[in-house]
């Protein structure tokens, strides 16, 4: 605790607007999809989270091109103006009184647009007031936080959303406020006017922005691999989710019977506690580790486990796995952000840090695929995919960090 007192201020009120946006946002996300079917029906929900997903996106990629242009803080607090508008919209159709799923769902639209548009400003803001030492300690302590968030906020949100909806989405609009308070009272610009590029604010400017990114060989190589990375961590919603419903050996375990759904939930429940409980230790054993062993370990564990895990059917391995690939996923998140932020251009972070998570939703979509290849490979053949994936990151971050020492050499 005494490491993060000795952060710039902005990155102690980043983390704690982060534990708040969070908290919230897994409180009532995951819930909102039930809400959605019950008023719309499957197909129509399915439709619409995807035009959610291609919003948030698209405000992703213009935030990361404006966060250049206008300086970090003035992007956050767009961004999170927007967000804190769309949960009180969403809040104020949800009373006792009136109910209106159409205008929830634009509420809770524009709260997506609003958190994608802020969230490379917000990143480009914690690189540019941390440094090459201290980042590692950063990215472990923002991973801990945002496990806690989801712990608390999943908690709250199982317990209330269904018999408390309006309270807890009023809670939920309070929260973002809060964090739109921080920023407006608290967080100080750290993007000077004069390091600035003087290209527009049409999205034709944007284009052009992006394009000097596409151009940076190494950067593309990373990106590769960040793309190989969200495929291994997006397999619990994905393949292991429909491996385990289908597959897994129902037991009775102190007079709690565990099919496929809840096997799911130890899983998550096991991975969010080891997190929680020892993400600082583990931090402080690798912390003499270069990002690339680091990375390469922790991503070998954590895809590898994956793996055998579309392999297992069975309570006590299932879980003894769990256990292996959340060391895997504590040793590399830290050691992969550290080495994202210090590829990234400093004159074009902003853009840089849009193209980056531009990268998730194509991540999300392979592991997706997985599914749909699974009727024709089998199990074995979704493990070979998932081992596929993993080596194919490790050997791009490894391409990456070879680029990345000949530049400091030079």
């Amino acid at each position: 605790m005494a490491a993060f007192f000795k952060l710039d201020r902005n990155i102690q009120l980043r983390i704690v607007m982060m534990f708040i946006t969070v908290a919230i946002g897994s409180s009532v996300g995951p819930n909102m999809t039930i809400y959605y079917v019950d008023y719309f029906g499957a197909f129509s929900t399915g439709i619409l989270l995807v035009l959610v997903q291609i919003a948030g996106f698209i405000a992703g990629l213009y935030g990361g091109h404006l966060a250049d242009l206008w300086g970090r803080k003035h992007v956050m607090v767009v961004g999170i103006a927007v967000m804190s508008l769309g949960y009180l919209l969403a809040a104020s159709m949800n009373s006792p009184f009136y109910i209106n799923p159409y205008v929830t769902f634009f509420g809770f639209l524009m709260a997506t647009v609003g958190l994608s548009f802020a969230s490379p400003a917000e990143e480009a803001m914690m690189i540019d007031v941390s440094t090459v030492k201290n980042r590692k300690f950063i990215y472990a302590m923002i991973y801990w936080v945002i496990n806690l968030a989801v712990m608390i906020g999943a908690g709250l949100g199982g317990w209330f959303f269904k018999t408390a909806r309006f309270q807890l989405l009023i809670g939920t609009a309070l929260g973002a406020f809060m964090s739109l308070g921080i920023v407006i009272v608290w967080i100080t610009e750290t993007f000077p006017k004069e390091k600035r590029p003087a290209h527009g604010q049409s999205v034709w400017a944007a284009v052009k922005s992006y394009r000097a990114v596409f151009s940076d060989q190494r950067y593309l190589k990373f990106m590769v691999a960040s793309i190989g990375a969200t495929i291994i961590f997006s397999s619990p919603d994905y393949y292991l989710a429909a491996h385990l419903a289908e597959r897994f050996h129902t037991i009775n375990l102190f007079g709690v019977t565990i099919f496929g759904q809840r096997m799911l939930s130890v899983v998550t429940i096991t991975n969010t506690l080891i997190i929680v409980v020892l993400m600082g230790w583990m931090t402080k054993l690798f912390e003499q580790w270069s990002e690339m062993k680091a990375s390469a370990l922790g991503t070998a564990l954590q895809g590898g486990g994956f793996a055998v895990m579309f392999l297992l059917n069975d309570f006590w391995p299932l879980l003894i796995v769990a256990v292996i690939l959340t060391i895997g996923e504590m040793i590399v998140t830290p050691a992969s952000q550290s080495l994202r932020a210090e590829m990234m251009n400093p004159e074009k972070i902003g853009a840089y840090s849009g193209f980056s998570a531009a990268t998730r939703p194509i991540g999300a979509i392979l592991a997706s695929g997985i599914v749909s290849a699974s009727v024709f490979v089998g199990n074995v053949g979704a493990a070979v995919l998932l081992l596929t994936a993993t080596g194919i990151s490790i050997l791009f971050t490894y391409l990456a960090v070879q680029m990345l020492r000949e530049n400091r050499t030079r």
